[in-house]
């Protein structure tokens, strides 16, 4: 538990989170928002647990199976925690495994508010993205939750998937997330969480991801190139990437690293018009950004909520996506950039075109999208009002 003492009138925040062994966009943002709050005057407390707590206990690990439903080590300490620093609202973030829903029972205990950020569909889908095999899957949403296990959705484990829907079944049995508020980072994700909410949550609110971008000196030329930045990973579309782009006469530069390095390699190598450049620092990748007509975003499945499409809106630059998600979402509501069929190359080309003819339109549509709702200072407005709105 860490303190940052402000010595102020705002809100007091028990800020929540239960981090995984590998780092990942949530972290991110939870580290984001505590600095801004704590910039913006407000006294924070923060709750924290490590999954790698299971590695240095194997009576914990025995015990996931019941503490994950309910964590009685949660519920006291949260409670200890808000009496103690005298708290007015639970920020959570992730919950899962170890931290567990107890901590919303912990705060009702204690009249407090909570409001969750949702990050992704692990309520409603025990592996979290709602993909599987190479497609997207709603099986859990539309057929129920054994689906999960015939398909050992959780880590490939029968045994972790079982886990986590008993940890989901019991929950909705006993009307759990129907108790709290939410925070959603898109219209697409809040849909998705109508079939478990019904409009019965206590709120449910909508507010995106925000970044701390240093940006770097305006670029005026803008160049004829596309950026791709990414896992190489077929789910985030690198091999539609490649293939499409071997009928396409624009330069196209390429960031990332993994399983598909050596086909991104050789296509660099094969096609003149196909760079790739590994990693790079952020201030040198940020500048073939903003020289940029495009982002190109080709993930296959939903997303969270891709900070790179905000870095792009940062540097004035549209962004290219299919049709789909969460990405698709964001683009199409800040009128910020083009999508394309998934899986259809005939349509990702005529979306090239339509970045080409609508560039200037689209650029400035980005630009107005990162001020108005993506600096820190946009997004605090829009979460004071929220925490407002939870405390009346």
């Amino acid at each position: 538990m860490e303190v940052e003492d402000n010595n102020t009138s705002k809100e007091r925040i028990l800020m929540v989170h239960n981090f995984y062994q590998i780092g990942g966009g949530e972290h991110t943002v939870f580290a984001n928002e505590k600095r801004l709050l704590s910039e913006n005057g407000h006294y924070l407390v923060e709750y924290t647990r490590d999954n790698a707590e299971l590695n240095k206990s194997k009576i914990k690990k025995l015990l996931l199976p019941f503490s994950s439903i309910f964590s009685f080590k949660t519920y006291r300490e949260v409670k200890k925690i808000i009496k103690r620093e005298k708290i007015d609202i639970v920020h959570c973030h992730n919950t899962f495994p170890l931290i567990s829903p107890s901590v919303y029972y912990a705060a009702r205990k204690c009249k407090v508010p909570v409001v969750q950020t949702i990050h992704n569909f692990r309520f409603l889908c025990p592996n979290g993205v709602f993909y599987r095999d190479g497609h997207t899957c709603e099986d859990c949403l539309n057929k129920g939750l054994s689906c999960s296990l015939k398909n050992r959705c959780y880590r490939n484990s029968k045994i972790q998937t079982l886990v986590v829907v008993n940890m989901l079944r019991f929950h909705r049995l006993i009307g759990t997330y129907k108790k709290i508020n939410y925070i959603f980072l898109t219209d697409f994700n809040k849909t998705k969480y109508d079939y478990l909410l019904k409009g019965q949550a206590v709120g449910e609110y909508i507010k995106p991801n925000f970044e701390y971008i240093d940006l770097p000196e305006k670029v005026d030329e803008c160049k004829d190139i596309y950026v791709f930045i990414g896992r190489l990973e077929e789910n985030k579309g690198i091999r539609f990437l490649l293939e499409s782009w071997k009928k396409i006469d624009k330069e196209l530069f390429i960031f990332g690293d993994g399983t598909y390095k050596n086909e991104v390699e050789d296509a660099s190598v094969n096609y003149p018009n196909i760079h790739y450049l590994g990693f790079k620092p952020q201030n040198e990748v940020f500048e073939y950004i903003a020289r940029a007509k495009a982002l190109i975003f080709p993930s296959e499945w939903y997303e969270g909520f891709p900070m790179s499409l905000i870095e792009a809106f940062a540097l004035e630059t549209p962004v290219l996506c299919a049709d789909i998600g969460n990405q698709a979402d964001i683009v199409k509501s800040a009128k910020a950039g083009a999508v394309y069929k998934l899986g259809d190359k005939s349509s990702f080309i005529a979306a090239i075109d339509d970045i080409e003819v609508d560039f200037i339109i689209y650029s400035k549509n980005a630009r107005a999208a990162y001020e108005t709702q993506y600096t820190p200072q946009a997004n605090y407005k829009q979460l004071k009002s929220i925490y407002e709105a939870i405390r009346k």
